[in-house]
Formats: structure tokens, sequence, C-alpha cells
């Protein structure tokens, strides 16, 4: 109620209206009235007839409101600016996490809340359709099953042992590590390879055939005409599991990388190539084949997880971090590698 309609509820109870009557003017429920005149009761007394009585006083309705206004939390911080919440919104149901979102909003509509501030507008339901079920991260998860792995070490295999110090602590830039992202688990294998820089967590996504070390060698093969001869500068070692795509250590040093591979069932050795792997899962999710993905599909979820900004780098995304390493080196053709980059 404001000032201007509890006045207009005063003049109306005098010339005799019933609230159901003023209800229907003001624009809400008879109950609503209702309780408006219990609010703004007062006890007056009749001077001619030495009698009490009690009426509406909208001045008492006015002041009891603004009372119960100060006992109000602060107003939201977004105000009225519901566009801004539709843009978050438009990015978080295409997989942003609310830190990215706001990233990538910026100050384009003059406010900037922060990620808690995001989750508790999500809580109280202030954006139109996201949930905390649309986020990657933002709702429990459900128990699995005892996992049986089949990864074996194979004797012949150099050990993530014989990595040195230097690129254990992530003290140089371009040693990777690299992993199969598969759409089904049964059926034909179809999937995509994901290569992960240590220290920038840089991504290069490869879409293969199969799940096969042969298949495995060709995409390494394609992806170092790609690259050209920045190729030595850019891939200095690979870490990997001992999964069967990965069984053709030969055949990857050939290509001028040293291949490290992991101890049997752990995949903490390969933690970043794990944790960027979620990333790419909410652009090619499980259980949804891939056998339709294409190299261009795969090459745009690369770019998007590279762009994809992280609160450990500042705010900052993986190809800001990695431009600025590729800075550093003397590139044979620099435009062809920022080109393959997307920097």
């Amino acid at each position: 109620m404001t000032e201007n309609e509890r006045n207009l509820i005063s003049h109306l109870l005098r010339l005799g209206h019933t609230q159901t009557d003023i209800a229907k003017v003001i624009g809400v429920y008879p109950s609503t009235i209702c309780r408006e005149l219990r609010r703004g009761e007062v006890e007056l007394l009749n001077s001619d007839k030495w009698i009490y009585y009690k009426t509406y006083s909208p001045q008492k309705a006015q002041m009891q409101a603004d009372y119960m206004k100060t006992a109000h939390g602060p107003d939201l911080k977004i105000g009225n600016r519901r566009d801004y919440l539709a843009a978050l919104e438009a990015y978080m149901l295409t997989g942003s996490s609310p830190e990215d979102a706001i990233s990538k909003v910026g100050d384009d509509y003059g406010i900037r809340i922060s990620k808690t501030t995001c989750y508790r507008y999500i809580k109280m339901r202030l954006f139109p359709s996201l949930r905390y079920k649309h986020l990657p991260q933002g709702h429990p998860k459900k128990g699995k099953g005892q996992v049986h792995r089949s990864n074996v070490a194979h004797p012949g295999h150099r050990s993530i042992e014989r990595r040195s110090h230097t690129i254990r602590t992530r003290k140089a830039p371009f040693h990777w590590e690299i992993d199969s992202v598969v759409g089904r688990a049964e059926g034909k294998s179809e999937s995509c390879l994901v290569m992960t820089e240590r220290t920038t967590r840089a991504e290069i996504v490869l879409k293969v055939k199969d799940k096969t070390a042969a298949e495995t060698v060709k995409a390494l093969q394609r992806l170092k005409r790609d690259i050209g001869r920045d190729w030595y500068m850019i891939f200095k070692t690979l870490t990997c599991d001992n999964g069967q795509e990965f069984a053709d250590q030969a055949g990857i040093d050939a290509l001028g990388v040293t291949t490290f591979y992991c101890h049997p069932q752990a995949p903490h050795e390969r933690g970043t190539n794990e944790v960027t792997n979620k990333l790419v899962r909410r652009k090619l999710p499980k259980g949804k084949s891939m056998a339709k993905v294409t190299q261009k599909q795969a090459t745009e979820v690369q770019h998007w997880v590279n762009h994809y900004t992280r609160p450990m780098f500042g705010g900052k995304s993986a190809a800001d971090k990695l431009r600025a390493e590729l800075d550093k080196l003397s590139l044979y053709n620099r435009a062809k590698v920022y080109k393959f980059f997307d920097l």
C-alpha cells in the first residue's frame, strides 16, 4: 500500500463503501483491505455524544508501514535489473559456472554480483528457469557403485616416476596429460582424445574413430602436422594411463614427445586432465554417442574450455595463460599456432 492508496481507503469508507468495493477500486483482495483496516484502527471520541468509536486512520497505517520497513534486510543488489539476471542465466544454462558467467557478462549492465550472491539468488529462485540442478557441480551427486578397472601397467612402458622434478612441480610449461573421453561405454568406442597442458590448463580435443593405439598415433600425427615446425617447442612430454589406446609407446615417442605412464588405478596422477575433463563433459556428456561428433565440433569445445575463466587464475582463462607462455617462445609460425588455439 502507498500513502495515496491509504488516503483513498479512508475517503471511500467515509462515503459508505464496503471493503469489497474498496478492494476492487484499489486492485487488491478484500482480505488485504481487512488487514489494512486492522493495522490503521484508532479509537476516537465523539465530542457531541461523548462516545468513543473506532475508525481507520491512514496516518497511523502509514506510520506502522514505515516502521516495519526498518526491520527489512537490504534491498537486492540488482535492484530491478532483471536483464542482468537473464544474461547470467543464459550463460549458466549452456554450461558456465556462476563465476564464469559473472566474468563473461562483466560490467555491461552497470552492476556485478559475487559468486556467493549468485548462488543465493538461485536459491531464492530469482532466475526464471535456472535451478541448482542445472549447475554442473551445484547439486548432490548420486553415489556410484564399484568400479572395475582394467588398466595394467605394461612392463615396457616408461613409468611416471621417471618424470623430472621440474615437470612434477609445474615449473616449466608445455608438458601435457592425455586421456580419452568416451560417449558410450558399450558398443563402438567412438571417443575424443583430450590433452591438457599442466601449467596453463590449456586444452586440445581431438576426435578419433575408436579407442585403439593406431588411431591415437594417427590423431597425434595430424596434430603435429597442424602445429608445424613449432611442435617440438610446444609438446615436450605426454603423461597418460595404461589404456589400450596409449599402448604404442614407440609410436608416440617417434613424434618427438617423451611419454610417461601412470601407475594402474591412479587417475590422480593425471589430476589436471581429470579435472578439466569435467568441463569437456558439459559439452560432450557421458552416455551420449560421439559417432556424429566432428573434429569441427570438438575444436569448438576446445575453444570454449580454453576461454572459460578460472578462479585459480584470478578470473583469467587458460587461453590467457597459454598466450603469455607462447609469447616467450621464438615460434616459427606464430600466427598459425595462435589460430589453432584461438588466441
